[in-house]
């Protein structure tokens, strides 16, 4: 018994120190310096505060911009890095919602499966490590994972569909309405799709720019978990720049994976002036 307990103190220990190794994938917009319609995109790899590891453009799968209904794919040449962060330059349309995300190519990983259930207390994944069995997997386990970050802009003040739109990555977080028109004190509906199929049960953060970072890798956010939907509602409490985080990790049917881990974002503006034209 004095062995269970010790193992399971460890297990929380290793929890406990797991901010600084949180590698959520985010992506926040910000006018240009120069006054015109370009937008800079903050690409954070950590926390939704601060990025912990730079993201290099060669690890990018997609970069997607949604905006009239539709998509196209901007150049990555304005990409840069520098210390733990990385920003690239669009330029979206003149008037309207636009959408831009960013997805990661899969990386992989194999641990023990001592390691692994370490790694997803971690991680925060308390489902995945329910179930999970050690004693199947002697020689270890072998993990792949992608990371798909979006964030809704405006430009103008033509509020369009845009913000609902799909960029087609694995898992996405959707909104019920346009966030350009909801104001503080109002609730926001989420859905999380996999595969465009909604994914209930499943454990999603939400917070805002303005609540302060805290101990725990996800910066105070508010855990939630969605229902038979795949829905979970919110008190918009604050204006500002609100972001929405989810990790699906699950066991996985491809050759070469025991599991498979998408994580998803989402990042809007609420009760912001338009972009400037």
């Amino acid at each position: 018994m004095k062995t269970v307990l010790n193992a399971a103190a460890a297990v929380l220990l290793l929890a406990a120190a797991a901010t600084a190794d949180a590698h959520e994938l985010f992506i926040t917009l910000k006018p240009a310096p120069s006054g015109s319609r370009e937008q800079v995109v903050v690409v954070n790899n950590g926390t939704f505060h601060q990025s912990a590891a730079v993201v290099r453009k060669d690890r990018i799968r997609d970069l997607t911009l949604h905006q009239g209904g539709v998509a196209s794919k901007p150049e990555l040449t304005t990409w840069t890095e520098e210390g733990d962060q990385s920003r690239l330059t669009i330029k979206p349309g003149a008037t309207g919602t636009f959408m831009v995300g960013l997805s990661s190519k899969r990386s992989s990983s194999t641990r023990t499966a001592k390691e692994f259930a370490e790694y997803l207390a971690i991680e925060d994944l308390p489902d995945t490590l329910a179930t999970f069995d050690a004693s199947k997997y002697p020689k270890g386990v072998t993990y792949g994972y992608m990371k798909h970050a979006r964030a809704i802009g405006q430009a103008g003040s033509d509020l369009t569909g845009d913000f609902a739109a799909t960029l087609g990555y694995p898992l996405e977080i959707r909104l019920d309405r346009n966030p350009g028109s909801v104001r503080v004190g109002e609730r926001i509906t989420l859905q999380l799709l996999h595969e465009g199929v909604p994914v209930p049960g499943l454990r999603v953060y939400v917070g805002a720019a303005a609540h302060a970072p805290a101990a725990g890798g996800h910066d105070g956010a508010t855990l939630m978990r969605t229902d038979a939907k795949g829905q979970a509602s919110f008190e918009v409490t604050t204006p500002g720049t609100w972001y929405i985080h989810a990790n699906r990790m699950v066991p996985s049917t491809e050759a070469g994976f025991d599991f498979l881990s998408d994580r998803a974002s989402l990042t809007f503006d609420i009760g912001r002036p338009e972009r400037s034209n």
